[in-house]
């Protein structure tokens, strides 16, 4: 049950956007044991003078086409699994046409009771919660 905001350079084709999208999900879905409908994103658009990005920190050489990933998900997965995520993330978007410079990526893990996903209930009130697969 992940929900992940994208944060992209306006001048982005919708197509690679949506490349970007796809590869944060599939991510998800071939490393963090996430079913393929369980797909939550959040897209939004900067101009270049509204993203503050380091082109270089820490070794990197960022583009015009840096964009950040934020990730917030259950708690649970290993530090493998997130490095996998990581790693899976960057080679689907190098495969779309980013350099993996340009991709960064940050992780929140929470617990089922900090979501609603509709009705006011909270997870584990509505649902029973989910098993992460390991």
């Amino acid at each position: 049950m992940p929900l992940a905001r994208i944060s992209v350079p306006a001048h982005l084709a919708p197509a690679k956007i949506r490349a970007l999208a796809d590869a944060a999900h599939e991510g998800l879905v071939e490393t963090c044991g996430v079913p393929p409908n369980d797909r939550f994103q959040l897209v939004s658009t900067y101009a270049r003078e509204m993203m503050f990005i380091d082109p270089t920190f820490p070794d990197l050489a960022r583009t015009s086409d840096a964009s950040i990933i934020e990730i917030l998900f259950l708690e649970g997965r290993t530090v493998d699994q997130k490095r996998n995520l990581f790693r899976r993330i960057a080679d689907h978007a190098v495969r779309a046409g980013f350099s993996g410079d340009d991709v960064m990526i940050a992780l929140t893990e929470n617990a089922p009771v900090d979501w609603s996903l509709g009705r006011g209930l909270a997870f584990g009130d509505q649902h029973a919660p989910m098993t992460v697969s390991r």
